[in-house]
């Protein structure tokens, strides 16, 4: 009997230590999965990002033409959202977009004017959220961006 209860502890040591070494393996595969995951979806904010920026034109504050501060702000607010939330490199969003955002931002800020067929100045579309992305970006030192690429 003591040979049986022996021979049963050792084969549940055995199972036990399979079991542990097959939950690492699913757990490590689990990680790269989720890893893959986070770049498909970085690489797919790049290139919304891009589309959204596709069409962005220069305002003009002595002749506002909606559909183009439409898409301005829409750019803006997409490309603040994505770095407010660390969704996109930094270092790929400033370098890439920083001086059209920021050309934006300061003519659209600078205009109380009303936006044709709106109830709201180009000033007042600029949200809290690009108004946050901007100051962040404006001090940024690109030797303190971390980069996982």
């Amino acid at each position: 009997m003591d040979i049986a209860a022996l021979i049963i502890s050792i084969l549940a040591v055995l199972f036990t230590g399979l079991s542990y070494a097959e939950s690492k393996a699913a757990n490590a595969n689990s990680k790269n999965a989720i890893r893959t995951n986070k770049k498909m979806f970085r690489r797919q904010g790049i290139i919304d990002l891009h589309m959204a920026w596709n069409d962005v034109k220069e305002i003009n504050p002595d002749k506002l033409v909606t559909p183009d501060i439409v898409r301005a702000v829409n750019a803006m607010s997409l490309t603040a959202s994505l770095w407010n939330h660390d969704v996109i490199e930094k270092a790929i969003l400033y370098q890439s977009y920083w001086n059209n955002y920021r050309k934006l931002y300061e003519t659209l800020i600078d205009l109380d004017k009303q936006v044709p067929g709106k109830n709201e100045t180009c000033k007042e579309l600029v949200t809290n959220d690009i108004k946050r992305a901007y100051e962040a970006m404006k001090n940024v030192n690109l030797e303190k961006v971390i980069t996982n690429l």
